[in-house]
């Protein structure tokens, strides 16, 4: 299915520039307009783009804009709303034309579309002889006065007073007088003995003639079945929101409304009200209607889209910031579950003296090499700077290049400028979710190593890990008090409580990154222990399962809810941005699965099961859209949200989306479904280069919606590496193999950093 595009147009874009409107498109046959809230619900047209889809959509604004909802909803009188309709729009569209040109010309061509597919009932029609006044002022209005009609002095008469009209009440005031001369006209040229036979006459079916009566009556029938309700004038973008004429046609199709009967009886023998004979002789009233509207009114579902979705508008939460974990909350979280584990079987004294040793010996392998890409960093920083650089004159004269003055007239000093590097900035989502269990040590073990890295270089960052599961504050009855995860307001989109933690940050003092690190490390040692099956249980292993104090609740790996993080960094990655004036931001998500779906639910303050909450239960099929100020997420799907929402980072930010996804298994089908080609053979050459990629590096690169750049990593394979002379067999202790042994040591240290190397690459 094609999606509509909500993305504002140009035109659109220039009508609502300066317009406290909100614009909705939907599944309905009718534009209408939500004057509290200020909302325009338009149709879904089949054309979304062009002079067509332009024209309607600057004429609902316009009514939108001008025309006073309530007082149009008060004309009773359908003859007299179908001359009031005319008016009104030719009123409505020449202020829209006046306030914003560029439509013009989408009028223009928009009307020669319509009226070459028969639209306004024009074909072989002589209008001159066969239009009323209001249809030329209607067809005058839409055409742009290019329509080559033959005004006599009455006519000229009539459009001037359409001119000069300013309010609604003129409006209303001139479509009564015109009416009720029409209607004068009409009983003059009743007293004529060829009325029925006049070409006007027949135009509008004023006439007596029984046959004629028949004749519709048969023609009617025979288009029924193909134009279904297209007699609803409540679909019509010319009948803004009529309720009323709905209602009123309704009762004409069902045929029993006493309403219509009442007004047959009351209406009998009026001369000034023109009647035909139906069958078994029963009055049928004739009405004075413009008939090139009601024209349109029996085309306009050709311009409806009835394949298209519906859809369903909310806005995005709030976040509550407040619920987020400082890292000083998780170190002092962490400090007094371990100290109350002594409570039990925990020795603290033995195992902290084991683990920070185990710590301390991670951070000693790893020094060297970190240090090592730091200088590769600064390196490869200098030289991109370098590159950027500029070379001026001075406007000193340089005495060496003197000599040279009578062949070349360049003799001053210069100066080359360069640029200073830009402001770096990072955060990082790490997924904390079960099915990390089996790898999240190795991911651990690469993070522990960019976090190093990033702080070496004084690049300002902040990791979190997101989880399902948290804390929960009762009272004294068990009533759950803690806070929620978003502030919620009426009418929008509802997610899931989670628990989001600040593990890592740039304004750590040196003891509580010390710290952090040594914590993260533990955590990413239990569930090692714990979750993965080793062949070799050594001490270490024992260590870490039996003796160590475990893990608070509120820090257990859950489910996914990586949408509701990403709704939370769409509001601190602006403040970090801004905070720590960061012109390079990196935006990186750590994950091995998607995330949570979107449960399609909308926030209402009703009671459960009143109408009101009633109303805002969810169409599940619908296309779901969630507002962000003036920024529209389309969902056409469960899988939607995620992309859309990196997308959303990127734009506001202007940053740079890096994805880190971790396979289980490297199978083939978790490389080829990123691989596009013409054929087979195409996508088959692309596996087999990416998978030698993938046993060389441990990662490629793939493209993924949402992402710059999205690379998938090879599980099994993220151990950090490092060298140790001890365990390499030496042959000849020639100076060439300690050199290819150093080479090779290097060069696996370096790969085995999958994370830090990558992203060295997109920063540096």
């Amino acid at each position: 299915m094609n999606t509509l595009n909500l993305e504002v147009k140009g035109n659109l874009a220039k009508l609502l520039a300066t317009e406290n409107i909100v614009v909705q498109h939907n599944k309905v046959s009718t534009a209408s307009f939500d004057v509290k809230n200020r909302i325009l619900t338009l149709p879904i047209f089949k054309e979304q783009s062009g002079d067509v889809y332009d024209m309607l959509i600057a004429h609902e604004c316009s009514h939108a804009l001008f025309t006073p909802y309530e007082e149009w909803e008060g004309i009773n009188d359908s003859e007299l709303r179908s001359y009031v309709n005319v008016i009104e729009d030719t009123r409505i569209d020449k202020l829209i034309q006046a306030k914003y040109p560029g439509v013009v010309k989408n009028y223009m061509n928009g009307f020669d579309i319509l009226e070459k597919k028969n639209f306004f009932g024009l074909y072989g029609k002589d209008i001159n002889k066969e239009l009323m006044i209001i249809d030329k002022i209607n067809i005058r209005s839409k055409s742009l006065n290019r329509v080559p009609f033959n005004f006599n002095d009455q006519d000229n008469q009539w459009l001037a007073k359409v001119d000069k009209v300013v309010t609604f009440k003129d409006v209303i005031d001139l479509a009564k007088e015109m009416l009720a001369w029409q209607k004068e006209q009409v009983e003059e040229m009743q007293k004529l003995p060829n009325f029925d036979e006049l070409s006007i006459v027949k135009a509008y079916d004023l006439g007596n003639d029984e046959d004629d009566f028949d004749d519709e009556i048969e023609i009617n029938n025979q288009s029924s079945g193909d134009q279904g309700d297209q007699s609803d004038e409540k679909n019509d973008f010319n009948n803004f929101g009529d309720q009323k004429a709905d209602d009123e046609t309704d009762a004409q199709k069902n045929g029993n409304a006493d309403t219509a009967e009442e007004e047959k009886e009351n209406n009998e023998g009026k001369v000034s009200e023109q009647y035909g004979s139906g069958a078994g002789g029963e009055s049928s009233k004739k009405l004075l209607k413009a008939v090139t509207d009601q024209a349109f009114q029996d085309k306009k579902d050709e311009l409806l889209d009835e394949k298209a979705k519906s859809y369903t508008y909310g806005k995005m939460p709030e976040p509550n910031l407040d619920t987020i974990v400082s890292y000083k909350q998780f170190l002092k979280t962490f400090e007094k579950y371990r100290i109350d584990q002594r409570k039990y079987s925990y020795v603290d004294v033995k195992y902290m003296t084991w683990l920070k040793n185990a710590f301390k010996k991670f951070q000693s392998e790893n020094k060297k090499t970190v240090m090592y890409l730091v200088k590769e960093f600064e390196m490869k920083k200098a030289a991109t700077a370098y590159k950027r650089a500029s070379t001026d004159k001075t406007g000193i004269i340089d005495p060496l290049k003197l000599p040279k003055y009578k062949f070349s007239d360049d003799i001053f000093k210069r100066l080359t400028i360069v640029p200073d590097g830009k402001n770096h900035g990072m955060m990082m989502l790490l997924d904390w979710s079960g099915s990390m269990s089996d790898t999240l040590k190795n991911t651990v073990d690469q993070l522990l190593n960019l976090v190093e890295f990033v702080r070496k270089v004084n690049i300002p960052f902040e990791v979190y890990f997101f989880t399902s599961e948290r804390k929960y504050n009762r009272d004294e009855k068990g009533n759950i008090i803690s806070k929620g995860s978003f502030n919620y307001k009426d009418g929008d989109w509802t997610f899931e409580d989670f628990n989001l933690v600040n593990c890592f940050s740039h304004r750590m003092t040196k003891k509580e990154f010390e710290l952090a690190g040594m914590y993260m490390f533990h955590m990413a040692q239990y569930y090692d222990a714990n979750y993965v099956y080793h062949r070799d249980f050594d001490s270490d292993l024992q260590m870490m399962r039996y003796h160590s104090f475990g893990i608070p609740n509120e820090f257990s790996l859950g489910n996914t809810p990586l949408n509701e993080a990403l709704v939370f960094c769409n509001k601190l990655v602006p403040m970090f941005k801004k905070k720590y004036d960061i012109e390079k931001m990196t935006f990186i998500t750590l994950t091995d699965g998607g995330a949570n779906s979107f449960k399609k639910a909308k926030y209402t303050p009703a009671e459960w099961g009143t109408d009101d909450w009633k109303n805002s239960r969810v169409d599940y099929d619908s296309v779901s859209i969630i507002e962000d100020g003036k920024k529209k997420l389309v969902l056409d799907g469960y899988a939607d949200l995620t992309p859309k929402m990196l997308k959303l980072i990127k734009e506001k930010n202007n940053a740079n989306v890096i994805g880190f996804f971790i396979l289980k298994r490297v199978k083939r089908w978790d490389i080829e479904r990123y691989l596009d080609g013409k054929d087979y053979y195409e996508r088959m050459k692309k596996y087999d280069l990416a998978r030698k990629q993938m046993t060389k590096d441990k990662a490629i690169a793939v493209n993924k919606d949402g992402y710059d750049k999205f690379f998938l990593l090879d599980g099994k394979r993220m151990n950090v590496e490092n060298f140790d002379m001890n365990n390499v067999e030496i042959k000849k202790e020639t100076v060439s193999e300690f050199k290819r042994i150093f080479g090779k040591a290097m060069s696996n240290r370096l790969v085995s950093r999958v994370i830090l190397n990558k992203f060295i690459a997109e920063v540096a």
